[in-house]
């Protein structure tokens, strides 16, 4: 039986179509990201704008085109950050059903957390085994932080703040200067601090497009690879270096010269690859593991796996 999961995320719209063979092991049969920015010019209204709505829908109708074709049995679809704090939520689910027919489920910050952290675990098993470690992952609207011992989720949060809103909140300049980043997370380190995280962490793994794509860069990869970017050691050094680099060159020289970034996350990869920077600092590791678990993993292995 073939299933798809769909993430619907602040920036990106994510899609997975899985072939079930057993209790918990899939066939990865396809992978897709697209960057639709849905939660553009969010706040301070916190309503999703008729341009961003339509980018979405439009990226839905595809990912409907292409679920349709591996005929898949059902779709699990679900909704974070922007969404869920949409005034107009209502507005777009209800669109969605309409053009679609598609059946998208809101969900609160500690089921994506939960979900986010079946989904890395899946991938990062013998990873983690017996460590202690953290884990987060850097959205568009929000960033949620797992901690962890093992395959065991001990607590977890959500900090209401993503490299959109961060972007949008703190950076009027192209390319950002290094006080418009640093006051920009600032009030992200500021905000996190709130819950009283545990620094005393063995591990850092990080997932999500921030990560993942600077994972790509400083591999030299021309098209990203799942496998490739699947446990890589990303070390701060080398963030460092290519947020160096970045800041030197503006948005569209940006895209030109990493073939690897997706249009749509030229401008937002500077103040993520600054937060990472940060985040190590803030628990004292030089570096981090990459994986492609997450959400959308997630909501597969919770629905279809038993036990």
């Amino acid at each position: 039986m073939r299933y798809a999961s769909i993430d619907i995320g602040t920036n990106t719209i994510r899609l997975l179509v899985v072939e079930k063979r057993d209790s918990c092991r899939f066939d990865f049969l396809y992978q897709k990201s697209r960057i639709a920015r849905l939660g553009e010019s969010f706040l301070p209204e916190k309503t999703l704008k008729p341009q961003a709505i339509q980018r979405a829908l439009n990226i839905l109708k595809g990912y409907k085109n292409i679920i349709d074709e591996f005929d898949c049995k059902d779709i699990f679809a679900v909704a974070t950050s922007a969404v869920r704090e949409a005034k107009n939520r209502d507005e777009f689910i209800d669109e969605t059903k309409r053009q679609i027919g598609l059946n998208i489920r809101v969900i609160d910050e500690k089921e994506e957390a939960e979900l986010t952290h079946l989904g890395i675990v899946f991938f990062l098993k013998d990873v983690v085994k017996g460590k202690k470690w953290v884990a987060f992952d850097i959205g568009g609207g929000s960033t949620e932080f797992m901690f962890s011992f093992s395959d065991e989720l001990k607590s977890s949060f959500s900090v209401p703040l993503g490299v959109v809103k961060l972007l949008e909140g703190f950076v009027k300049n192209d390319p950002p200067t290094m006080d418009e980043l640093r006051e920009a997370i600032d009030y992200f380190i500021a905000e996190f601090e709130k819950f009283n995280p545990d620094k005393d962490v063995e591990l850092v793994v990080a997932n999500a497009g921030t990560v993942t794509t600077l994972a790509a860069i400083d591999m030299r990869l021309k098209e990203y690879s799942y496998k490739k970017t699947e446990g890589y050691r990303l070390n701060k050094s080398k963030i460092y270096d290519i947020l160096t680099y970045m800041m030197k060159i503006n948005s569209e020289e940006r895209l030109k010269h990493f073939s690897i970034l997706e249009k749509g996350r030229e401008d937002v990869i500077v103040v993520g690859a600054y937060l990472v920077y940060r985040l190590l600092d803030f628990f004292s590791k030089e570096y981090l593991i990459t994986t492609n678990g997450s959400l959308r993993e997630g909501v597969v292995l919770k629905e279809l796996c038993s036990g």
